[in-house]
């Protein structure tokens, strides 16, 4: 189904192509800010990986949901302790907060990125760490904390409203040329 020719626009009518145009431009301008942020909050450090070979070398990385860095690759003897690190939330009815750390020659390394709240969980971790260090030989070791859930609900809902965003720039762009058609053979049919 076609659209009915418009009115030759006089001085005093604006072009709906023009108000298309603009809608267009700033749909699109109000997309990327949702789009850059939101691919940078799905990007959030929040899962770390500590794997180590038998006998080997361990490598701690950090990784989103995009990218994936390695933080470290430690020997053996540059692992000195695993300890559990304390200390209490920052909100109103404060809790202790546990987070187990490697306490290496290059500094202390935190094996989650996020603190727990239970501390049987940061326990857990660093007992299966100090077993692996009294018989590294024995096999590989594998500690894996994910917290990237929450990054994803937030960069998750960033990201679609900045598509969302772009998509309805493209239909508006869709509409103008459609608009600058239907403006021309008006006015070639006035003409």
């Amino acid at each position: 189904m076609s659209e009915p020719l418009p009115a030759a626009p006089t001085d005093d009518t604006p072009l709906a192509s023009r108000s298309t145009a603009i809608g267009t431009a700033a749909f699109l301008l109000l997309a990327l800010p949702f789009l850059v942020f939101g691919l940078w909050l799905l990007d959030g450090k929040s899962r770390m990986d500590l794997r180590c070979e038998p006998g080997g070398p361990c490598t701690l990385t950090r990784s989103g949901w995009l990218t994936r860095e390695p933080l470290a690759t430690l020997p053996l003897d540059a692992i000195q302790a695993v300890k559990v690190e304390r200390s209490r939330s920052a909100r109103r009815a404060s809790v202790p907060i546990f987070r187990p750390q490697l306490e290496t020659t290059q500094g202390k390394l935190p094996l989650f990125a996020q603190w727990a709240t239970e501390e049987g969980e940061a326990t857990a971790v660093k007992e299966q760490v100090e077993r692996y260090l009294a018989a590294p030989g024995a096999g590989p070791l594998e500690v894996t904390r994910d917290d990237r859930r929450a990054s994803l609900r937030v960069g998750g809902a960033f990201t679609g409203v900045g598509v969302a965003l772009f998509i309805f720039s493209l239909w508006l762009a869709w509409r103008t040329r459609t608009h600058r058609r239907a403006e021309r053979s008006a006015q070639t049919s006035a003409a």
